[in-house]
């Protein structure tokens, strides 16, 4: 069945995505959720994935069967598929489904099928599920990316624009991002430390939080839980540096800006491991 679905995505691929005459659009958007976590990298990202942006970017899919797609990509066999698993295939399957979401979410800036419930429905999953996965491995040799921390902050990203999501749900944005970044198991070595930037500057570009509470929020990263063991310290100190330095250079780039740049400065200068 795979190998047939792939034939059929290489042909809609080659064409330049355009929806051949003889496919029903809903069954096969049907066919390719269900493989959505497949370990062959060419059919899950270069095909399955790629298809599918190019078919809700381009309006291919109907938003009936788009709000189907959103519900089946955050259920038990999609998004929370095996959660808490590490180092197994099943990443594949959560990571690819989170992807899906912030595609539907642009999608639905311009045809409005959602209502407020729903983006706040949409909201609790993808927290839920940045907080409880635990699979942070970015690229699998053999199998491409897994990547899930940076396709939740895709997720993340597109959230933190929409109207409906407020001030509470911001600031908790920022403390789960906080915590993800707070870990010494792992190294981030995949840009995820940028990808989750990318949604702390869309949280900052919604003027909701104050930059007294942006500031107590940097200053948060002071206070480090360390444990005197090597290399786990290290670990969690590079990874809390590199997002603050990832996010100063973004900042620099912005207007009025100057109070949260010098935050992370004097935060950088106190966690440093060389003081």
């Amino acid at each position: 069945m795979e190998n047939n679905l792939k034939q059929i995505l290489k042909e809609i691929k080659e064409d330049n995505y355009r929806v051949p005459a003889e496919v029903n659009v809903n069954e096969l958007v049907t066919k390719m959720i269900y493989d959505i976590g497949s370990t062959d990298p060419e059919l899950r990202d270069k095909l399955i994935y790629s298809v599918m942006y190019h078919w809700i970017t381009n309006n291919e899919i109907a938003t009936d069967k788009l709000k189907e797609l959103l519900a089946i990509s955050m259920d038990d066999n999609h998004l929370f598929f095996k959660i808490g698993e590490t180092n197994t295939d099943s990443v594949f399957t959560r990571s690819f489904s989170i992807l899906l979401i912030p595609l539907i979410l642009i999608n639905n800036r311009q045809f409005k099928f959602l209502s407020e419930k729903d983006i706040k429905e949409v909201y609790i999953k993808v927290v839920d599920y940045f907080i409880k996965e635990k699979d942070l491995r970015g690229y699998v040799k053999d199998q491409g990316w897994a990547h899930s921390v940076a396709h939740a902050a895709d997720a993340l990203d597109d959230l933190a624009i929409c109207s409906e999501i407020g001030h509470e749900e911001l600031l908790y944005m920022l403390e789960i991002i906080k915590n993800k970044i707070c870990i010494n198991n792992y190294v981030y070595i995949n840009e995820e430390d940028e990808r989750l930037v990318t949604t702390i500057i869309s949280i900052f570009n919604r003027k909701i939080i104050t930059d007294g509470e942006f500031c107590e929020w940097i200053k948060s990263f002071n206070v480090l839980q360390r444990t005197g063991i090597y290399p786990e310290d290290d670990n969690l100190l590079i990874n809390v540096k590199n997002l603050l330095r990832s996010l100063y250079f973004r900042l620099i780039r912005l207007d009025n800006t100057e109070i949260l740049t010098e935050q992370i400065k004097d935060t950088l200068t106190k966690i440093s491991s060389f003081n």
